[in-house]
């Protein structure tokens, strides 16, 4: 089937991961490139079963500024990207490339295909005006059957606000993806920040631009596997919240932090960690609970939290991000409302609204952006 327009699943295969609505999800980005003259209209995009040849899944994707994107293109090419649904379009220009987002969903996992397929529809006029439609199908991806990693807290108490991860919501985690060594990765897609919140919903009280004003500010950061350490940094300064983070290097931009080897082509990473606090170094083994350091605002950090996630490579650049669940945890509830509103009010320091409906204990469940965990 021939057709203009050129795409492909960025991280294969595609990871199932149960969140905190009960659901399986399929979080993955297609990188979709206009190989043609025309301006391109995405006029259609379905993910099909190629057992039934039917669609497969239900789709959903959310801009930070609370609109539905689902199926729309994020074109490389923005000139001064802002995250929301003005990024988004159902437009390609000429030799331009994108993303398309999916959190495709399943109330089961025995309800997924082993491979995915996707049916996507283009228009454009010709030079002499005259429409044209081309619908094409790709080949299989694979969808792995590997069971997910199964991990303890890294942090400990209550009020842990998951500010920026997983699912529908096109939050800073999943709208970045970056290029390294030739191939683009979508390295951030099932990361989590974790902020803390006192029982107001607030994440700081006195002082905004003092990181010890901060609820999460020196708290306990520990190791939420065993493994062996390949990477320890510390020395590098706490930003100052609500001021710009200064032109920082890629190197620098986890600030102190610990990467964990934990097996099985797996790494554990550990981010903005408080400076002068990392208590391992390169080559010592950590058990499950250890402590590696404390809750801090180095690096390409704007506030004092945590940033978490699973890679299946020792470098957080070079690397595709891998979905994990903790084995246990008490679900505290949902933060309501949509996320740059609501995160602009916590940073203006008031409190969050919490729902709190289904509340409970739960396990071997991955929290959603905007979660608000108990870890005990």
């Amino acid at each position: 089937m021939v057709s203009p327009i050129v795409w492909s699943v960025v991280s294969v295969p595609i990871h199932p991961v149960e969140g905190t609505d009960g659901q399986v999800h399929l979080v993955y980005e297609l990188n979709v490139r206009n190989d043609s003259h025309y301006m391109l209209d995405l006029a259609a995009l379905d993910v099909i079963d190629p057992q039934t040849g039917q669609p497969t899944g239900r789709n959903k994707a959310v801009s930070v500024d609370g609109q539905d994107i689902s199926g729309k293109i994020r074109p490389f090419a923005l000139t001064n990207p802002s995250q929301t649904s003005t990024d988004f379009s159902n437009r390609l220009d000429p030799g331009q490339a994108g993303l398309i987002y999916f959190d495709l969903t399943y109330s089961s996992a025995k309800e997924i295909p082993p491979c995915l397929k996707h049916r996507v529809s283009v228009s454009f006029q010709k030079a002499d005006k005259t429409p044209q439609t081309y619908t094409t199908e790709d080949e299989c991806t694979v969808v792995s059957r590997e069971k997910t990693l199964v991990i303890h807290p890294p942090l400990e108490g209550n009020g842990w606000l998951n500010a920026n991860g997983s699912g529908p919501i096109i939050s800073p985690h999943r709208y970045s993806s970056q290029a390294t060594n030739g191939m683009l990765r979508s390295p951030e897609h099932f990361a989590i920040d974790f902020l803390k919140l006192d029982p107001q919903g607030r994440i700081y009280t006195g002082d905004p631009n003092d990181n010890a004003s901060f609820f999460g500010y020196g708290l306990n950061v520990r190791s939420a596997t065993s493994g062996r350490v390949i990477e320890a940094v510390d020395g590098m300064p706490n930003q100052i919240p609500g001021q710009l983070v200064p032109p920082l290097e890629a190197s620098q931009y986890g600030g102190n932090h610990v990467t964990v080897d934990i097996g099985s082509g797996k790494y554990a990473f550990y981010a903005h960690l408080a400076p002068g606090s990392v208590k391992v170094k390169q080559g010592d083994q950590v058990r499950v609970g250890q402590i590696l350091g404390k809750l801090g605002s180095s690096g390409n950090s704007d506030a004092p939290h945590l940033h978490f996630q699973i890679m299946d490579s020792a470098s957080p650049f070079n690397t595709n991000g891998l979905p994990f669940v903790f084995k246990q945890m008490n679900y505290q509830g949902r933060l309501n409302g949509i996320v740059d509103p609501v995160m602009d009010s916590l940073i203006g320091g008031m409190g969050a609204n919490i729902d709190t409906s289904s509340a409970g204990r739960r396990q071997q469940q991955m929290p959603l952006t905007f979660d608000v965990i108990n870890f005990q």
